[in-house]
């Protein structure tokens, strides 16, 4: 490969150099610590899809085809979104890529990220599985996924990671934090595996940005180090939950906007979960959320960060104002759980 054959280049220029040994080893390390030597060239697209193939599934929710999914640990760990199997006392299987059909079980959830992990029966020699990459993707870099969208089997779609940071979208009726990836994603590829230029696994397939129920071409990624999470302590994950969805100022319509007092921040409420603290408060949607316990709230991410920064049961202070009036309301109450 060329950057091999360039770092023995330099290594062999530098050998026959006068530099000292401390220096020689401190070129060394920066030089192999740099992206073009430590990531490697990526695979061919059709590289790809056969070294993550037989890793897919499908997942059955009651004898229906459901979801997407992945095997991502030999000893029958699967992988899909947790809206996929969505309920009490439901049956579930997987289709492995070789039509086994294959009873399975919950093995660990984390609903804030929309991640599942099922279990399948032991197997002798285990089950193929898909590596997990070291980190978090780079922006810009290319990524593939394989789906079952509409009951088509095992797609292949590519994308380009638009923003590895992660971020907290609302999936009605709570919100699930996740970074972004430019693609077609589909209805039904829902729980399949995002994975790397070497076929590693770097997220989870969620959803997607829908305006007018039209696809904007942006897949919402569960991330990969909320997987890796679960998979090392697999479990239940509850977190705080205030029952309520916002968006910022500046999204709003110009005619909301000419009402609001100068000077205004804070994001609006535009969802109020039936039975949440803020309906038996009366609070209409449209009020401005200034702040929770004091601290000032601009963005749907401060105001996610703020509330999951608390345990469900914890009691918070939330400030709202309507639109036009700079009197503010104070609420107290206590956090309900999503698990």
């Amino acid at each position: 490969m060329v950057a091999k054959s360039l770092f023995y280049w330099i290594l062999l220029v530098l050998l026959k150099t006068s530099l000292p040994t401390i220096c020689l080893v401190a070129v060394l390390v920066l030089l192999t610590a740099s992206p073009v030597f430590s990531q490697g060239r990526d695979l061919t697209p059709d590289r790809v899809h056969q070294r993550v193939e037989a890793t897919a599934v499908e997942v059955l929710v009651n004898g229906r085809l459901a979801g997407s999914g992945a095997v991502i640990d030999r000893d029958g760990i699967v992988l899909t979104a947790a809206h996929v199997a969505n309920g009490n006392d439901l049956t579930l299987e997987v289709l492995l890529a070789d039509k086994s059909r294959i009873a399975a079980s919950v093995y660990g959830k984390d609903a804030s990220h929309d991640i599942l992990l099922l279990k399948l029966p032991d197997k002798p020699g285990g089950y193929d599985s898909i590596p997990m990459a070291r980190k978090q993707p780079l922006v810009g870099s290319k990524a593939y996924l394989i789906g079952s969208p509409l009951f088509r089997h095992r797609l292949f779609f590519s994308g380009t990671v638009a923003q590895s940071r992660v971020s907290a979208e609302f999936l009605n009726p709570h919100y699930v934090e996740v970074f972004y990836i430019q693609s077609a994603s589909p209805h039904g590829t829902s729980g399949g595996a995002w994975v790397n230029g070497n076929g590693q696994l770097i997220g989870l397939q969620s959803a997607m940005l829908f305006i007018n129920n039209a696809p904007q071409g942006m897949a919402f990624v569960s991330p990969l180090s909320a997987i890796k999470d679960l998979l090392n302590n697999p479990r239940t994950v509850a977190v705080a939950s205030a029952g309520f969805a916002v968006e910022e100022l500046w999204e709003q319509p110009p005619n909301y906007l000419n009402e609001v007092t100068k000077g205004t921040a804070g994001v609006v409420i535009k969802i109020i979960i039936s039975g949440s603290p803020l309906e038996r408060a009366q609070v209409p949607v449209g009020a401005i959320l200034t702040s929770i316990n004091g601290k000032a709230i601009q963005t749907r991410d401060a105001y996610i960060k703020a509330i999951r920064q608390h345990r469900p049961g914890d009691e918070i202070t939330l400030k709202l104002r309507t639109p036009n009036n700079m009197t503010e309301q104070e609420i107290q109450f206590k956090l309900g759980s999503l698990q």
